[in-house]
């Protein structure tokens, strides 16, 4: 009951359950409500059923019709080019064919790849491990030193030398021992130990005790290898690079390469080189910087190819601790080739198209390329097409003929109490069978679009029946297309440009202009291709743009589409807000019936309170007489 939920004593006088009475004599008004709940119900979820009918169409038309995938776009003749593109050798060249190519073999020969502009450090930019302070102690008796190069790890135990001469030859000798020799070189000057590889891209690195480290003059930021880590501070590192700078670590770090200014949002004394090369990278320089690790190199190089792309930089401390300052400069060149007899042929990039081709540029040398039209590829694409379609036919049909189970309605709240979860779900199951059953509105779609696609396209002279497409012999695929694949592929082999037009072909007026004048629709739409008149079909029904009526799509307009105006605009959501508000006139009128059932029943109840109450008196005044 409505008012159920509120504290009543009742009953105290006559003996009467007064909710009880006051339930049956309600259960008619309430059983008036449940109705108009359900029939609500039903209107939301046929309002559902549409839109999962607007997305089944939008979802074609995205993948079938859009103007921004022509390679899909089967109203566009870039859909039905379909090259296969073969290259003698591939590893010079390798092309692939779009529309406006034409089957044919073309000859080429590169005689210059296009390079980009380049800058290569003009030298190792950490050849050396050295420390920073100077040796406290030659006495280094019971420690060791740990060195790893290129991957094999050595222990060196350690002596007391006495001075720095000795110490340099006595661990040079123990190093040639554990690694062979001419391997490292071992320089003590002035108190300060420097090591070095002599092998050109040998990468080692020195580890050990804290405290011998230490005794050796290496800080705790001193690098400890012969090759740089990114993450390094830029600060710490500063007298280690080959070229020592003296970083101002309060300053902040900038760069100008190609007149571009880089901050790189750190000052020296917080940033790390990797900081600097995402700056550098991500900037709009048109560069990259690079380390290779290899070489112990940077490199700087431009992001495109090209003679006309230059490299450019203000002298800066950072890119002579780099290298690049002062580097090896390469000018970038453009790709020069010999294409069809037409020779000094030049693009910038390794990548270019000529004539629907996309030639792409590997090495110096000469091949062919053949094009030749992909007729499996083209067969494919047009059974996916097909197999969409029949997606689409098949889910509207389901809808249409959908059995509708009457005895099924949406369930109250008080009958969900009594079932189990799985109970409801097969009851609602049914309940929901059958909402769009014989609907006009999908009728009418299903017919224009086979209608479409059956009718006659004006002085094209092909129709699908005569390129393998058909409709189903069986009743109950109600429209469905099969294909003959042998017939298709032969269509797509002798007859590719009437095909193409089956489906291409254009009107002399667009799908606006055919809004709202009758005649022009007409025409349009007998000179349209096939896929043209499905877009027309589907737009039809779930256009975003509004006609001289101030209309959208018709399912747009019934039933609304998530992401429109429509979702919350729309003819049902009229009509169920409409049942709503009837509902809460309802309940409220019930309210009120109900509070005067529970007033009548008070009144009597006092009534009769009063009566007993004198019955009482009277009996106390006559003894009980």
């Amino acid at each position: 009951m409505i008012t159920s939920n509120r504290l009543r004593i009742t009953g105290l006088a006559t003996g009467i359950d007064t909710d009880e009475m006051v339930r049956k004599l309600m259960n008619i008004e309430y059983a008036k409500v449940d109705k108009l709940k359900q029939n609500i119900q039903i209107m939301e979820w046929q309002r559902d059923n549409y839109r999962e009918i607007s997305n089944l169409l939008r979802g074609f038309r995205d993948e079938y019709f859009d103007v921004i995938k022509p390679t899909m776009n089967f109203r566009s003749s870039t859909a039905f080019n379909e090259f296969k593109v073969t290259s003698a050798d591939e590893s010079v060249v390798t092309a692939t064919a779009r529309s406006g190519a034409i089957t044919k073999t073309h000859s080429i020969t590169v005689t210059q790849l296009a390079t980009a502009s380049k800058i290569d450090g003009i030298f190792p930019v950490t050849d050396k491990v050295d420390g920073s302070n100077a040796i406290t102690n030659f006495d280094f008796s019971g420690q060791q030193l740990t060195i790893t190069l290129d991957g094999t790890t050595k222990t060196i135990d350690m002596a007391n030398y006495g001075d720095g001469a000795t110490l340099e030859s006595q661990l040079e000798a123990a190093l040639s021992n554990a690694f062979g020799s001419g391997k490292f070189d071992i320089l003590v000057s002035g108190d300060k130990i420097e090591f070095k590889t002599l092998l050109n891209g040998s990468t080692f690195t020195i580890s050990g005790a804290e405290s011998t480290l230490t005794q050796l003059g290496f800080t705790a930021t001193d690098n400890k290898s012969n090759r740089i880590s990114l993450d390094a501070g830029l600060d710490s590192i500063a007298q280690h690079f080959t070229s020592q700078q003296n970083f101002n670590s309060g300053d902040n770090v900038t760069l100008v390469i190609n007149g571009v200014t880089i901050n790189v949002g750190k000052t020296y004394g917080t940033a790390t080189i990797k900081d600097v090369m995402n700056a550098v990278n991500s900037s709009s320089a048109g560069v990259t910087l690079n380390y290779d690790s290899l070489q112990d190199k940077f490199t700087l190089t431009s992001k495109t190819t090209g003679e006309a792309q230059t490299i450019t930089y203000n002298s800066s401390p950072l890119l002579q601790a780099l290298g690049i300052e002062g580097g090896t400069y390469t000018a970038g060149t453009d790709a020069v080739f010999t294409l069809d007899g037409v020779a000094g042929m030049k693009r910038s990039s390794n990548q270019f198209a000529i004539d629907g081709v996309t030639y792409t540029l590997k090495a110096v040398g000469a091949t062919t390329v053949n094009v030749n039209a992909d007729t499996d590829a083209l067969v494919e694409k047009i059974k996916g097409f097909v197999s969409k379609y029949n997606d689409v036919i098949d889910k509207i049909n389901s809808e249409f003929t959908e059995k509708r189970y009457r005895d099924y309605m949406p369930l109250t709240d008080d009958q969900k109490k009594e079932m189990s979860e799985k109970e409801i779900e097969l009851w609602e199951k049914k309940a929901k069978s059958g909402l769009l059953r014989s609907d006009p509105i999908l009728q009418k779609i299903t017919t224009d679009m086979r209608k479409a696609l059956y009718d006659s396209v004006k002085d094209v002279g092909i129709n699908l029946y005569e390129i393998g497409i058909t409709s189903s012999s069986l009743w109950q695929d109600r429209g469905k297309l099969v294909i003959d694949e042998e017939k298709l592929k032969k269509a797509v082999q002798d007859n590719p440009d009437k095909l193409t037009l089956l489906f291409t072909q254009r009107s002399q007026y667009s799908y606006e202009e055919g809004l709202n004048d009758a005649v022009k629709r007409r025409t349009r739409y007998e000179e349209s291709g096939l896929a043209q008149r499905l877009y027309d079909v589907i737009q039809d029904n779930i256009r975003f743009t509004r006609d001289s009526q101030g209309k959208k799509g018709i399912l747009l307009e019934k039933a609304g589409i998530e992401g429109d105006l429509t979702e919350f605009q729309n003819t049902m959501n009229t009509e169920i807000n409409k049942q709503n508000k009837k509902l809460d006139t309802l309940l409220d009128k019930l309210y009120n019936k109900e509070t005067y059932y529970y007033n009548m029943f008070s009144r009597m109840e006092s009534a009769i309170q009063a009566m007993n109450s004198q019955a009482a008196w009277l009996m106390s005044q006559t003894g009980g007489r």
